[in-house]
């Protein structure tokens, strides 16, 4: 009874183990045939692997579309950094200084996200003249482990075995069937510089919103180190020696600077001075807008409290040509 059982039961089983077997076979086949889709057809422009070869990428999400632009021979200087940094002109750089400029800021990102664009963008050539750092009060920041307000894809600007563990996914393959649509001439390529006004067209009547601050410096222990700077300074290092570099502290609405002598106030005085430093091991300067004048007493010069006009960028570019114009 036992046997004629046990063999009716393997009899039954063989349909399901043979049904299990063609999926887990269909399944490797259709994953493994996607994997190798996406790397022949490279959906970011990483130029990790051979692909097909298919110039530019169409992706307006800055985020990713950095990927292709940070590794993009027609420029050999950057401008870093988060919306802070949006409104400064790569053309207008470029034009002054003879380096070619290209737009790598991300905005609402820190640090953390800037450093990985910082790195691949110096991975990807053997030459670079120029780079212009966005350094806003999240660089003061106290800890080493600042939580990010937006998530980044770290795994497309880290090492290819990060790479290859995560492109296998959903946005990938619409940016793989995006770039085959603009090999076919069926969409426009994303512009290779990056810049786009972001107040032209648009109204703004300003509003003095408090941000919420990477860190509350105001409870920091004095004296303060700043371990982002420590990390910006080691890669800094990597750079060929005679790169140029200027960091900007971007400047804010008057109302939020801290009361001067108190802890944040000396907190970002000496992050300054750490920033300086830096800098000038570099043949560079620190260009610093986060003062209190007239400039940054006028509403009139910003949308919020944050984010200044573009009367303010021509002004922060200006003073970057003249610090990136060698001293005769």
């Amino acid at each position: 009874m036992s046997s004629s059982t046990s063999g009716s039961d393997l009899a039954e089983a063989r349909p399901w183990r043979r049904w299990i077997a063609l999926f887990a076979v269909t399944f490797l086949g259709v994953g493994g045939t996607l994997f190798g889709v996406l790397l022949f057809i490279d959906p970011y422009d990483t130029g990790r692997f051979p692909t097909l070869g298919i110039q530019g990428i169409s992706d307006n999400n800055p985020r990713t579309a950095h990927v292709s632009r940070a590794r993009d021979s027609a420029f050999d200087s950057a401008v870093i950094g988060n919306s802070t940094g949006q409104l400064i002109d790569p053309h207008r750089l470029s034009a002054a200084t003879g380096f070619k400029f290209t737009q790598l800021t991300v905005p609402a990102t820190g640090p953390r996200e800037q450093l990985a664009i910082l790195e691949w963008f110096r991975l990807n050539r053997t030459k670079v003249s120029a780079l212009v750092l966005t350094t806003d009060s999240s660089w003061c920041a106290q800890g080493s482990a600042l939580a990010l307000l937006y998530p980044f894809p770290f795994w497309l600007y880290g090492s290819n075995i990060d790479y290859l563990r995560h492109v296998l996914n959903a946005k990938s393959l619409d940016r793989a069937v995006w770039r085959v649509q603009l090999a076919l001439g069926q969409r426009t390529r994303s512009d290779p510089v990056g810049y786009s006004d972001y107040t032209i067209g648009r109204t703004f009547t300003f509003a003095e919103a408090v941000p919420e601050p990477a860190e509350n410096l105001s409870t920091a222990m004095l004296p303060p180190r700043f371990p982002w700077i420590e990390r910006l300074v080691r890669l800094l290092e990597q750079f060929p020696s005679d790169t140029r570099v200027v960091m900007m502290m971007p400047p804010v609405y008057a109302s939020l600077l801290a009361p001067a002598g108190g802890t944040e106030d000396q907190v970002v005085q000496a992050c300054k001075i750490a920033l300086t430093t830096a800098v000038e091991a570099r043949r560079g300067t620190l260009v610093d807008f986060r003062v209190d004048d007239a400039v940054t007493r006028d509403p009139a010069n910003f949308m919020d409290g944050l984010h200044y006009r573009t009367n303010i960028a021509r002004a922060i570019e200006d003073r970057i040509i003249t610090a990136l114009t060698p001293r005769r």
